[in-house]
């Protein structure tokens, strides 16, 4: 010892002595007493309850003097963690032998405490200092030794980034891509330790994607130390980038339950960080099986000891994220719905398997556009959206309105074309998943229909012209007969007839025609022809005539068409004025025919749609029945 102060205490004299050790001497004897000296304090984790944690110390005495002192000695202890007291007490009633002495007790951490502690250390930039304090004592004298401090250092942040890039596919497209993960605390407080998880995101889709909140979990070991929802949102349009941040936040109490999970795993931590992201559907919040941000990682810690702090990355959970599967359209059929003087519905019932479940499939709506073409002119198109599309094999129903203002369109079309139509039905369909859209698959229609009225009309069996009195005047020998060009107001038939004159010695004028053809209840003609022809005696003489259709009353006509069944019954009433040397007449001309029967099949009549079939039938003589049927 170098400088010592002594002071005489009834016989005792007490000797304070730099550097930390202490001496006591007795006097009046040969006997003299020097105060043990703490050499050393050793900790480690014991056992752990819910409430408290076992903290095994084992401290180094040295007793200088050459006897014993049995039960004389006692021990006070303090343990921080930064500035919060986790531990404190006392031993008394310890006996020291000559020399060196190792001195076992357990302290008890009060896990209370863990919050408290975890608030300085994340707001110490994940720093914490252990100090160990001690005091031995012998008679009421005692000696400390200088704080036993450790400095830890945990560095999670570091180990929720990550520079590697990910592709969020959906149904086998590429949606975003996901990288740079990081994460930066917020201040801590005894409520809750706030953490911001940040990522880019590139939309790689050609279709918008949106989020408008985020769910995220948090979980340490097997305990849930943060949950919630965020209001954080993006919206990315094809080929945007940015960052996006989900702020969200660890419960602190919760970390005293995390702290004996820790301790009870050799201090080893299993961290999971799972971000969701959320959309609004029928204004309400819901979550989509989309993850991102995805981190899961193991830290080991060593809070008594030399050792660092030890992260290792963990692989991702097989099996966590649904896979979305495009809905496949297995068959359609259409048919015709109610009909107006205005517009005519097509209704189809589309029959999909649906492979999607649960969280995809309670978001997922399925929007089809339909257009529906009749010789490239629009009849009918309609958006329709399905909200409810059953898991498995279903059927849901779409509808369209055709407006009946375009059929003299597509029907003068019909007759420029040889009297055949084209009808198309294209459809489209987009599966929304709220989170972005996605195409989905569904088959065009294609059905070719035609009809033969020119057939119907011409023919090489011969008709007998008589008058009232049952005079046969003239012959219709053969009647022949082609459309000129139609437009959206008529339709021209050029009808031309050879004709023979059945009296020997004079002359037949035919002064004119009148004619009146019906479809259904429908007048489309009700016109004459004045062109005037003579064929001389006996002599036989083409002649012809253009009978005109309205095409505007198509409209009207088409109604009546779809009520029955797609079946149109053709009428015609054609007479003649006629000169001969008893005077003028008027004869039945029958060169149209009559009671001819017209069936169609717009709407393709099978669930591939591919033809389409139309009939026509007459009981006129001079029109015998015949049918035409084509698929394309």
């Amino acid at each position: 010892m170098s400088t010592k102060v002594a002071a005489a205490v009834g016989g005792i004299v007490v000797v304070a002595a730099a550097g930390g050790a202490a001496a006591l001497f007795f006097t009046g004897g040969d006997l003299s007493f020097e105060q043990p000296i703490v050499e050393s304090v050793q900790t480690e984790f014991g056992s752990v309850s819910e409430e408290s944690t076992g903290i095994e110390t084992q401290v180094v005495v040295t007793n200088p003097n050459n006897q014993s002192f049995p039960g004389a000695a006692s021990l006070n202890y303090e343990i921080y963690m930064n500035s919060v007291r986790v531990s404190e007490g006392s031993e008394g009633g310890i006996g020291l032998d000559p020399g060196r002495n190792v001195v076992d007790f357990t302290a008890q951490l009060d896990n209370a405490k863990i919050p408290a502690w975890w608030v300085t250390h994340v707001n110490n930039d994940e720093r914490t200092v252990v100090s160990t304090q001690a005091r031995v004592g012998v008679a009421g004298l005692g000696a400390s030794l200088p704080p036993q401090n450790r400095s830890i250092e945990t560095d999670l942040l570091t180990a929720f980034a990550s520079d590697n890039s990910s592709t969020v596919r959906i149904a086998d497209q590429d949606i975003m891509t996901v990288s740079d993960q990081r994460a930066s605390w917020g201040t801590a407080t005894a409520e809750e330790t706030p953490i911001a998880f940040s990522v880019d995101l590139e939309n790689v889709h050609n279709r918008s994607v949106q989020l408008d909140g985020t769910e995220y979990r948090i979980v340490m070991n097997n305990v849930t130390v943060g949950e919630g929802r965020t209001n954080d949102s993006i919206v990315l349009e094809p080929g945007e980038a940015d960052t996006f941040t989900a702020n969200a936040a660890l419960s602190t109490p919760r970390m005293e339950q995390w702290w004996v999970t820790h301790l009870r795993d050799s201090q080893s931590t299993r961290l999971r960080v799972e971000v969701f992201g959320l959309v609004r559907d029928d204004g309400e919040l819901k979550r989509v099986p989309l993850n991102v941000f995805d981190r899961r990682i193991r830290f080991e810690t060593d809070f008594l000891g030399d050792e660092p702090t030890r992260i290792t990355e963990l692989p991702a959970e097989d099996g966590v994220a649904p896979e979305f599967g495009e809905p496949e359209v297995q068959s359609t059929s259409s048919d015709w719905g109610a009909v107006t003087d205005e517009t005519t519905e097509i209704v189809t019932d589309v029959t999909v398997d649906n492979p999607n479940e649960g969280e995809f499939n309670d978001l997922l709506t399925l929007q089809v556009n339909q257009t529906t073409e009749v010789n490239d002119v629009l009849f009918a198109q309609n958006t329709s959206t399905v909200d409810s599309l059953p898991a498995g094999e279903g059927t849901f129903t779409i509808t369209a309105l055709a407006d009946n203002d375009a059929v003299p369109r597509w029907w003068s079309r019909h007759v420029n074309n040889g009297e055949r139509s084209t009808v198309t039905t294209t459809a489209t369909g987009t599966a929304d998943i709220a989170v972005t859209t996605l195409p989905v698959s569904l088959p065009d229609r294609q059905n070719t229909q035609t009809t033969n009225i020119i057939g119907q009309v011409e023919t090489e069996d011969s008709q007998r012209v008589t008058t009232e009195r049952g005079e046969h005047v003239l012959t219709i020998t053969e009647v022949d007969a082609e459309w000129g060009v139609s437009d959206p107001q008529s339709a021209p038939l050029i009808v031309t007839t050879e004709i023979r004159n059945e009296n020997t010695f004079s002359s037949v004028t035919i002064e004119g025609i009148d004619y009146v053809v019906n479809l259904n209840s429908v007048t489309v003609a009700d016109n004459s022809s004045e062109n005037s022809h003579t064929i001389a005696p006996g002599a036989t003489r083409r002649v012809s005539y253009v009978i005109y259709l309205d095409n505007q009353k198509m409209d009207e006509w088409w109604p009546t068409h779809i009520r029955n069944d797609e079946v149109t019954r053709m009428s015609s009433n054609t007479t003649a004025t006629i000169q001969t040397p008893e005077g003028t007449k008027r004869v039945s001309f029958d060169i149209l025919g009559n009671d001819t029967t017209i069936e169609t099949d717009f709407l393709g009549g099978g669930d591939d749609g591919s033809s389409g079939s139309t009939g026509t039938s007459s009981t006129n003589a001079l029109a015998p029945p015949t049918a035409a049927a084509e698929g394309s």
